[in-house]
């Protein structure tokens, strides 16, 4: 029997003091020291990996297959006015995405492994990824570093306040978007508002543009199949009596079936040159991450160990994937595995606010769960009635 009491109080102490010291994308120093720190108390080996990135693992017998799981280490450029148990004490920087849950649920399952180490059934890897906030993220420079070398399968979760403490959601294929941000730079000539004749309107030409990707969708996507143009942000002009030489605009593009993601950026890319042939010069800056497309059988054992820990009412199979992406994607290219949402929601206790909100409070509860579930697919079985009684 695991002492679920020690590994629940040990969760949520390292989830306080990395949530206290929030860093973001690739500055995660104290963070990755912290992270070590506690691993090597349970005899993990380190490995360095791209940027403040690393992997620890805990080598059970060289005739087991390897099965990694990941955390994302990185916090949000915002200040935090949420009324957490602890806060952040550095200045415009907070986790609320939950990124500490996150590296807590792995540190716990870490703890949780090691201890109970004769009954694995397999070698472990925790990978501990910097940067997914940002684009590009930590985990295609993980991947390319070698960390999934010797992999045989790799898992990775979300924390999601949407659902309530007590389920999961996962299912086989299609998590998340194909997402991509794009920002589009036209050159074009000022001139007098009175003598248009004699310049190139950037403006005018970017509103053309904007107009111009709405028919992209309705022209050329299957009504049944999801797609999204979204320009947020829009900037040109310097005077109200000159054109615009220059202007400027940002968004995203997202779908999920990858045949339609491939004809968006073709016909993006086409009206772009449009432009170019209308006399402008035009600059696009544009990255973003795959779909998430869980393996069948890596989900399956998922949901078979969330229905021993969960029943099967705790085991959402049915929810859409997500709108947003996520650069997990890049893992699942590489290895079989899988990525679920972990649910934190209490409304009762007014845990309910949407992630990278400012009200955004995590589920402390939750951090034994997600490590439980990552114990039970390396072999440490869980007792469901005890585990209840340790969250109570």
């Amino acid at each position: 029997m695991m002492e679920y009491q020690k590994y629940r109080d040990y969760g949520v102490q390292v989830r306080r003091h990395l949530h206290q010291y929030p860093e973001l994308g690739r500055e995660e120093y104290e963070t990755r020291r912290y992270c070590i720190q506690q691993l090597e108390q349970w005899g993990y080996k380190i490995t360095d990996c791209f940027e403040t990135g690393f992997y620890a693992d805990l080598q059970i017998n060289n005739h087991f297959q390897t099965i990694a799981f990941r955390a994302d280490m990185d916090a949000l450029p915002a200040e935090e006015k949420n009324g957490e148990v602890v806060t952040s004490v550095n200045p415009g920087v907070a986790h609320l995405c939950g990124h500490d849950i996150h590296m807590a649920v792995s540190l716990t399952a870490a703890r949780m492994m090691s201890d109970n180490k004769d009954r694995l059934k397999f070698n472990i890897r925790f990978l501990f990824q910097p940067s997914e906030e940002m684009f590009r993220g930590g985990a295609k420079g993980m991947v390319e570093a070698g960390c999934l070398k010797g992999v045989e399968r790799v898992y990775g979760l979300h924390n999601d306040p949407q659902i309530d403490y007590g389920k999961i959601s996962v299912h086989p294929g299609i998590m998340s978007s194909n997402g991509d941000q794009f920002k589009v730079t036209i050159e074009g000539k000022s001139a007098h508002a009175s003598a248009p004749h004699l310049g190139r309107d950037a403006l005018s030409e970017a509103v053309r543009l904007l107009n111009s990707f709405r028919s992209i969708i309705t022209d050329n996507v299957d009504p049944n199949k999801a797609a999204l143009i979204s320009t947020c942000m829009l900037k040109a002009g310097e005077a109200p009596n000159i054109l615009a030489r220059n202007a400027e605009f940002q968004g995203s593009i997202r779908s999920f079936d990858k045949d339609v993601h491939n004809t968006l950026m073709e016909k993006f890319k086409n009206e772009l040159g449009e432009t170019c042939r209308r006399g402008f010069n035009v600059e696009l800056d544009i990255r973003g991450y795959p779909a998430i497309n869980n393996h069948r059988q890596a989900t399956q054992d998922l949901i078979d160990v969330g229905h021993q820990l969960l029943g099967e009412e705790g085991v959402l199979t049915d929810l859409p994937p997500m709108v947003g992406s996520e650069d997990f994607s890049y893992f699942l290219e590489e290895r079989p595995g899988a990525f679920f949402f972990l649910g934190s929601g209490d409304h009762a206790k007014g845990i309910c606010n949407p992630l990278h909100s400012n009200p955004f409070i995590a589920n402390e509860k939750s951090i034994l769960l997600g490590a439980l579930i990552y114990g039970s697919l390396v072999g440490l079985t869980a007792d469901r009635s005890e585990l209840q009684l340790s969250q109570a």
